[in-house]
């Protein structure tokens, strides 16, 4: 997977929260973070440092919003 691949990954998991309703938020947060793992994976996979970074960065975020 190329980075730009990986990038659309990123920006998918940030709609899936973006969009989520009150009565979804669960089920989104759990699709993102399918998602940027994924993306982790791939950049891990291709060695990028700089998506590896935004993406932990990102399930951090993710973590902290969640009270994970």
């Amino acid at each position: 997977m190329d980075p730009k691949d990986i990038f659309e990954l990123i920006i998918k998991a940030d709609e899936k929260l973006k969009y989520a309703t009150d009565a979804n938020a669960p089920v989104r947060q759990a699709q993102a973070r399918e998602l940027l793992e994924q993306a982790r994976d791939e950049a891990r996979a291709i060695d990028n440092d700089a998506l590896v970074a935004q993406v932990d960065t990102r399930l951090a975020d993710l973590d902290d919003a969640s009270g994970g």
